[in-house]
């Protein structure tokens, strides 16, 4: 997987046009991340096996695939090239695992530089770096 020549250029336009509610199975933060990598590659990174329509079928989609959220993502990124990092250098297009300030839950969002993108509710969330926990990068 790589990212295309004006990828950065085409992510910023797709969370400029696309900030939707949180939806499962539409607009959850793997679809979300999806889009965005889809949209600066060209290529899904969730395999197309992977379905689900709702919270309880998010969560047997990923007991099944990997056991965790941590686990599947690592899966599909070992399986598409991406380059784990340390999350210390993460910037623009970078995918990560974070823990959601003041919530137990991890999710999966994108780097945008500043923070890490995710949908929620009415709108795009930005997180802190910080809460990152892995990243891995896009190579090229």
């Amino acid at each position: 997987m790589k990212k295309l020549p004006n990828w950065e250029s085409m992510f910023h336009s797709f969370i400029e046009n696309n900030n939707l509610p949180f939806e499962w199975g539409k607009n959850d933060c793997c679809k979300f991340s999806n889009a965005i990598i889809k949209q600066i590659t060209g290529e899904n990174l969730i395999p197309k096996t992977l379905k689900w329509h709702d919270e309880e079928s998010a969560m047997k989609a990923i007991k099944e695939f990997g056991g965790t959220l941590e686990k599947s993502i690592e899966k599909v990124c070992i399986d598409n090239g991406l380059e784990e990092i340390d999350k210390v250098y993460m910037t623009c297009g970078d995918l990560c695992i974070y823990k959601q300030v003041g919530k137990e839950s991890e999710l999966v969002g994108m780097c945008n530089g500043f923070g890490i993108l995710t949908p929620q509710d009415q709108t795009i969330n930005v997180e802190p770096n910080s809460s990152a926990i892995r990243v891995w990068r896009i190579n090229g």
